[in-house]
């Protein structure tokens, strides 16, 4: 079983963006066709430039970084890269480890508006090391998680000692 399906519970496919050697970005999902469209929406979003790349070390450099967020705690630390609505990435890495925030005070926070917000989050250029997991709705509900869907956030917020009340009509 490879470290990211470990970490996930799904096999997915994972699409990184590098520039300068370092990884600003990267994208999975369920087929590689939809990790590499995922990250060229992030890209054009964050209007970014690199080299697009996958490979093994990639993706164990990648575990490791989640390993770190999800199980010991760390908080991650942004590329010096000017990511839009960056303000959203790091007021989100900003909500502690185990804990959760809602949607709306997320973007109270960062002071952005609400559907800005979402856009910036379903752009998120790392995601999971930005905790994009750690928002529930007002409810405390799950709320989707693009592009691997509610019960992966689920075992993310699990990881992390938190038991949200899944209502999955929300």
């Amino acid at each position: 079983m490879s470290e990211l399906k470990e970490i996930l519970g799904r096999e997915v496919f994972v699409k990184f963006l590098l520039h300068n050697g370092d990884v600003i970005a990267y994208a999975w999902h369920y087929t590689e066709e939809k990790a590499l469209n995922h990250l060229r929406r992030i890209m054009d979003y964050h209007m970014l430039k690199g080299t697009i790349q996958s490979s093994r070390s990639l993706e164990k450099w990648l575990a490791e970084r989640l390993n770190e967020v999800l199980v010991e705690g760390e908080r991650f630390s942004l590329p010096e890269i000017e990511y839009r609505n960056k303000k959203v990435y790091i007021e989100l890495i900003r909500v502690p480890h185990g804990k959760t925030i809602t949607y709306g005070e997320l973007s109270r926070r960062a002071g952005v508006r609400y559907h800005e917000m979402l856009i910036a989050l379903m752009r998120n250029p790392l995601q999971v090391l930005i905790p994009c997991h750690r928002l529930l709705t007002r409810r405390g509900t799950l709320m989707g998680f693009y592009p691997l869907g509610k019960e992966v956030k689920k075992r993310l917020l699990e990881m992390e000692g938190v038991h949200p009340g899944a209502d999955e009509n929300e």
